[in-house]
């Protein structure tokens, strides 16, 4: 039973800009995760070329440089 003076009152908070708001920083943030994560295996790729046409160089100089006669 209840009493017909007593009322309860369910007040529900949706607040959709805040909700709006949390969903675009999370978005960002995996982007930015993201574009980090390219960013450093671009740079791993770069680095790798780099060290091996050096060695490559450095070995052609060396094969070049044995044919000299002194």
């Amino acid at each position: 039973m209840q009493d017909g003076n007593q009322n309860t009152y369910l007040v529900e908070v949706n607040d959709p800009k805040s909700a709006d708001l949390v969903g675009k920083m999370m978005v960002w943030g995996m982007v930015s995760v993201g574009i980090l994560a390219i960013l450093i295996k671009v740079y791993g790729t770069v680095i790798g070329w780099y060290h091996a046409s050096v060695a490559w160089l450095t070995e052609a100089g060396q094969y070049a440089a044995s044919f000299w006669p002194f």
